[in-house]
């Protein structure tokens, strides 16, 4: 049976002879398949793990520990022109949702703008970045899966402001499956 993409929908990471579809069978016909780990979670507005991330203002709102690992979220406050430098994620992936403002993201080969209200998928082993070009601050929720990377933003953020140097969070994101694709020389 083939499948169509929903209206509105874009695939912007892959050429189309790059794309590939996976079909997985369900665990159970007509049964719910119930993971008793997980429990309902409510975040306030207020709530959560707030850091500092390279001058980021970050906010783990979901940890992958309550969730079994399946999933945690993550949100950003950007300041115009910044975001983090090109990286892949080996383990995960990020699904972006804008809260407020405009972005600028790449994803592979594309560079496009998103606005208040758009999602963006960015699959793990595909280089990505953003950058924020609104005039006011903005934010960004990610959706991280499987959970585990928003360890990251916590090992980092315990770091003091003068600790947070590119080379040890270089080596912090190793940890993780992170591989920040720094420039030439630097």
């Amino acid at each position: 049976m083939p499948c169509h993409p929903q209206h509105g929908v874009q695939n912007i990471g892959a050429r189309k002879s790059e794309t590939k579809t996976i079909l997985h069978e369900p665990r159970s016909v007509n049964k719910p398949t119930v993971y008793p780990f997980m429990k309902p979670i409510l975040v306030p507005l207020d709530g959560g793990n707030k850091l500092s991330v390279l001058g980021l203002a970050m906010n783990v709102r979901i940890h992958g520990r309550d969730t079994g690992g399946v999933v945690s979220v993550v949100e950003s406050t950007d300041q115009p022109g910044s975001g983090p430098p090109p990286h892949i994620h080996h383990r995960e992936d990020e699904t972006f949702q804008v809260l407020e403002g405009e972005y600028e993201f790449t994803c592979g080969d594309k560079t496009f703008t998103a606005r208040k209200g758009a999602t963006i998928f960015a699959p793990r082993g595909v280089p990505h970045t953003f950058r924020y070009v609104g005039q006011t601050p903005g934010r960004i929720m990610c959706t991280i899966t499987p959970a585990g990377f928003e360890g990251f933003f916590e090992e980092v953020g315990a770091l003091s402001p003068e600790q947070q140097q590119i080379p040890r969070v270089v080596e912090i994101g190793k940890k993780y499956g992170l591989e920040i694709l720094l420039p030439p020389g630097a």
